[in-house]
C-alpha cells in the first residue's frame, strides 16, 4: 500500500489518502461510459495535485518566535504523485480501441447452425435450377459425336424389314360369291341442261331417270290437251283427239320412252302430223308404238330401222302440220294401230 495525499478544503490541512491496486482490479470490467468518466476524473485530479499552492500565512501570535516563522515565504510543492494516481483509477481498466472494448458480441451456437442451414438450402436451390436450365436447354444428340449419329443411320437403314406372309383366305366348296350389284347413272350433256333451264315445268307428273320406261321429258311440263273428245281448235283439226299435247318450248329436246326400232321416219312437213316420227316397243311382250308429231324441221335424230334406247332424242317440239302453236303431240298405239289415252298408259307403265 502507497499513500499519497491530497490538498483538503482547508488550505493548511493536507489529508492522507489510501489507495489499493488490488481492491481496484477485483472490481468487474467497466463499461465505455464508466471509462470515459473515470479517465475524466482521473485527469481532474491530476490537475488539482499539480496546481501550485499558494502560501498563507498563519495568524499572528503573541508569542515572538511565530512572528519570525510568517516571514518567511511558503513554497508551494505538489500534494500528490499524480502518475501514481492516475495509474491507480485506470488499473485494469482496457482502452477504448482495445478489442476487448470493440469486439462484437457473440452469436450463440444454435442461432449460427440456423444460419448456415438456411445458406445451405439456398445454395442447393440455386444448383438444381442451374442444372435444370442446361438440362433442358441442350438437345439430346449435343453429346454425341457426328461420327456416331452417322453411324446409327446406316445402322437403321441397312437392317432388313421382316418379312410378312400375304393374307390369305380358305373357304369351303359351298361359299358362292354375292355378285355386286351397282347403281346405274346417267350423264346429262350441256345442251340438255341448257334446253331443261329454258323449258317450261309443271307438276303433272314424275320422271323416273332411271326406269325403263319413262316419259318424253326428264320433268313435269304444261299439258295443253288431253286425249279424248274436244271441239277443234282450228281448221281441219279433229274433233276428237287422239293423243295428249305436251308445251314445253319450241326447240325443247323430246326423249323416247322406251327401247324400240324406229319404224316411220316423216322429215318434211307435208301431213297434218307434220314432221314425225313412229316407233316400235315390245312391252311385257306386246308390241306398242310410240308417235312424236308436229317435230321442228331438221330436228329428228333418228332413220327408219334404227335401234334405239329410253332416254334417247328423237327430235326437237316444233309448230309443223295442222298446229296452233309449237307442241309435241304425242300417241300411244296399242298393237301398232290403235289409239290408247297416252297420259293414262305412262302413269300406269313408267317407272
Amino acid at each position: 500500500m502507497e499513500s499519497d495525499a491530497i490538498v483538503s478544503a482547508d488550505p493548511g490541512r493536507v489529508t492522507p489518502i489510501s489507495v489499493n491496486p488490488d481492491a481496484a482490479a477485483a472490481d468487474r470490467p467497466l463499461t465505455r461510459r464508466e471509462l470515459r468518466e473515470r479517465e475524466r476524473a482521473a485527469e481532474a485530479a491530476a490537475n488539482t495535485a499539480i496546481r501550485p499552492v499558494a502560501a498563507v500565512a498563519p495568524p499572528a501570535s503573541s508569542h515572538g518566535a511565530g512572528a519570525s516563522v510568517a516571514a518567511s515565504p511558503a513554497t508551494a510543492r505538489p500534494t500528490a504523485d499524480a502518475p501514481a494516481l492516475v495509474r491507480a483509477l485506470t488499473h485494469r481498466m482496457p482502452p477504448l480501441g482495445s478489442p476487448a472494448a470493440s469486439a462484437p458480441a457473440t452469436v450463440p451456437r444454435r442461432h449460427r447452425k440456423r444460419v448456415w442451414f438456411a445458406r445451405g438450402v439456398s445454395l442447393l436451390a440455386m444448383t438444381f435450377a442451374v442444372a435444370m436450365a442446361i438440362a433442358t436447354s441442350i438437345p439430346a444428340n449435343a453429346l454425341v459425336s457426328h461420327e456416331t449419329v452417322l453411324a446409327q443411320a446406316t445402322a437403321a437403314r441397312e437392317v432388313p424389314a421382316a418379312k410378312v406372309d400375304p393374307q390369305s383366305i380358305t373357304s369351303g366348296g359351298d361359299v358362292i360369291a354375292a355378285p355386286v350389284t351397282r347403281d346405274s347413272y346417267e350423264v346429262t350433256s350441256l345442251e340438255q341442261l341448257v334446253v331443261l333451264s329454258h323449258m317450261r315445268i309443271a307438276d303433272t307428273f314424275t320422271n323416273d331417270a332411271r326406269g325403263t320406261i319413262q316419259w318424253p321429258f326428264p320433268v313435269g311440263v304444261p299439258i295443253a290437251d288431253y286425249y279424248g273428245p274436244r271441239s277443234a281448235p282450228t281448221e281441219g283439226a279433229s274433233s276428237f283427239h287422239q293423243g295428249v299435247d305436251f308445251d314445253p318450248g319450241y326447240g325443247t329436246p323430246i326423249q323416247i320412252i322406251a327401247d324400240g326400232t324406229v319404224r316411220e321416219v316423216h322429215p318434211y312437213n307435208d301431213s297434218a302430223l307434220g314432221v314425225h316420227v313412229i316407233i316400235d316397243h315390245l312391252i311385257d311382250g306386246k308390241l306398242v308404238s310410240s308417235l312424236y308429231g308436229h317435230m321442228a324441221p331438221g330436228s329428228i335424230r333418228v332413220v327408219q330401222g334404227q335401234k334405239v334406247k329410253v332416254a334417247d332424242i328423237v327430235g326437237e317440239v316444233g309448230s309443223t302440220g295442222i298446229s296452233t302453236g309449237p307442241h309435241l303431240h304425242f300417241e300411244i298405239l296399242q298393237g301398232g294401230t290403235t289409239p290408247v289415252d297416252p297420259f293414262a298408259w305412262l302413269t300406269a307403265h313408267a317407272n
